[in-house]
């Protein structure tokens, strides 16, 4: 070649082609079932966005998938992690070999939403709730409230299975119940047509309603993966708690939500995710002794079984010894 600059630029280009790092390590593929956008995956999205997962050498695909079939999913390799913690702590509790390794929601996204003439938790007595379905994270949040405040949530409550969210504030607000289970937007929608939110469930119980759970294989054959995907979420959970202005562009643009609602997302998400990625024992159990109320069993299950905090615990000290989270 006579022109010595275009030589000088073919070389430029070749190398960056070849001996660049991501050519000569490609990232790893992971696939992460989740049951859709909103405030439980928002860890995963901003992970996502901001290259966090890119910084550990993954390349994520996150996939939403109805509940059921994401445990399904994770049991027969489709794909490497799932993210509804209280379907996979049952098909633990079932003796599935899978684990929760994190949470990202450790405490509910949900509404006791209610007509205005209810005052209190007891005023609920005789009335009746529309919930998604019987011993549901909800249904559970709901009957824990319930015995909270006194009342026999099988006997004082009439608690009417109706599906998902939509359909529950529907009912709502055609009258077919006094009060429902609701999570964001849709508690504000029923607040401009003249209902109020009674509590914010997360305000008096612990449930860890997302996170990510692994199979037992995976953690016995690739802790490291796991271990730099937990990183990476925790990293995107650090960065939405510290940079609020971004969080809220990501959230109208990702959920195409207005700046009031994105806005009261934001300040539910932070207080409902997980303190550390892990949430307590007797929150793990209260699901666990649910799991085992439905199977009918009543051989003892210990914790150990369903949950491996140790992945979280060393993400976390890492992070903080960076400087990143605490």
């Amino acid at each position: 070649m006579k022109n010595p600059s275009a030589l000088r630029f073919f070389v430029a280009i070749f190398s960056v082609l070849v001996l660049s790092p991501a050519v000569i390590a490609a990232a790893e593929e992971i696939k992460i079932a989740s049951t859709g956008a909103g405030l439980s995956t928002l860890p995963l999205e901003i992970a996502a966005r901001k290259g966090f997962f890119r910084d550990e050498g993954f390349d994520v695909l996150t996939i939403t998938m109805r509940t059921n079939i994401a445990v399904n999913a994770l049991l027969t390799r489709s794909v490497e992690y799932t993210t509804p913690s209280t379907a996979a702590i049952n098909a633990a509790t079932a003796g599935l070999p899978v684990k929760t390794v994190a949470v990202l929601l450790g405490r509910p996204d949900y509404f006791l939403t209610v007509k205005r003439d209810v005052r209190t938790v007891r005023d609920l007595k005789g009335k009746r709730i529309a919930i998604g379905s019987f011993g549901a994270a909800a249904d559970l949040a709901l009957r824990t409230v319930a015995k909270q405040e006194g009342l026999d949530p099988d006997r004082d409550l009439i608690r009417l299975q109706m599906g998902g969210a939509a359909a529950r504030y529907a009912a709502l607000i055609s009258g077919s119940v006094d009060a429902t289970i609701l999570t964001l937007p849709y508690n504000l929608q029923a607040e401009t047509a003249g209902y109020k939110d009674l509590l914010w469930l997360g305000e008096r119980l612990e449930i860890p309603l997302a996170g990510l759970a692994v199979r037992d294989e995976t953690i016995q054959k690739n802790p490291k993966q796991i271990l730099g995907v937990i990183r990476a979420v925790f990293r995107a959970m650090a960065f939405a708690g510290a940079n609020r202005e971004e969080t809220l562009q990501i959230l109208m643009n990702w959920l195409r939500l207005d700046r009031e609602i994105a806005a009261r997302s934001y300040e539910l998400g932070k207080r409902s995710w997980s303190d550390g990625g892990v949430v307590s024992d007797a929150a793990v159990q209260s699901l666990v002794d649910q799991a085992m109320l439905e199977l009918k069993s009543k051989a003892p299950v210990p914790l150990d079984k369903v949950r491996n905090w140790s992945f979280a615990e060393q993400a976390r000290r890492e992070l903080v010894s960076s400087g990143i989270g605490r």
